[in-house]
């Protein structure tokens, strides 16, 4: 990507976060296009010059988060031997570092998203990219690319349950929900009448 290119996506990330501000301020559907821009400090145009609509704030707002779900594997130490479950556990856990930093805003955030059915149908589209992403990085150290992709597309699927678990509230903690989930994925296997 060149520098014209990377300036272009550090300006739409960084409209996208003053746009995401007053959406979640004031309610998504009570803010118009114009509001959006007028907050921003841009005009109409230059607003449709980053974005096709508000669903695009937002999908570029979360985007702009990208996760290295290799480094969170890459992070496991050197002989230490772990299931499939255990690789992708390790691979998300960029996304729970993120969740533990700054939890309020993320909260707003998934609220927000919560809040209007088209902007789920637009992060589930998105979903794919990051199934793609996540199963590319467990590719690495499995034998074969469909365990990867069910694994990947497993992991996404609970760490979206994690969130809704931990969203509304407030004393929850990221992680142990994570981990609880990941407890009962591993364990999902066995027979429940030997337990």
């Amino acid at each position: 990507m060149g520098i014209r290119d990377r300036t272009r996506e550090l300006v739409k990330a960084e409209l996208a976060e003053a746009i995401l501000a007053v959406f979640i301020e004031r309610g998504y559907a009570a803010v118009t296009v114009d509001d959006a821009a007028r907050a921003a400090g841009i005009s109409r145009a230059t607003f449709f010059r980053y974005f096709g609509s508000k669903e695009d704030v937002v999908v570029a707002s979360v985007e702009s988060a990208k996760i290295d779900y290799l480094a969170g594997i890459e992070a496991i130490p050197v002989g230490h031997h772990s299931s499939g479950w255990g690789l992708l556990r390790a691979a998300i856990e960029p996304v729970v570092q993120a969740a533990t930093e700054e939890p309020e805003s993320l909260r707003a955030r998934l609220r927000l998203i919560g809040s209007e059915p088209a902007l789920k149908a637009r992060l589930r589209e998105r979903r794919a990219a990051n199934t793609d992403a996540l199963a590319a990085a467990l590719s690495k150290y499995m034998d074969d690319d469909l365990s990867s992709r069910v694994l990947a597309t497993a992991g996404l699927a609970a760490v979206d349950i994690a969130w809704e678990e931990w969203t509304p509230r407030e004393d929850a903690d990221f992680r142990a929900i994570v981990n609880s989930i990941f407890t009962r994925l591993e364990t999902a296997g066995e027979d429940p009448r030997k337990r």
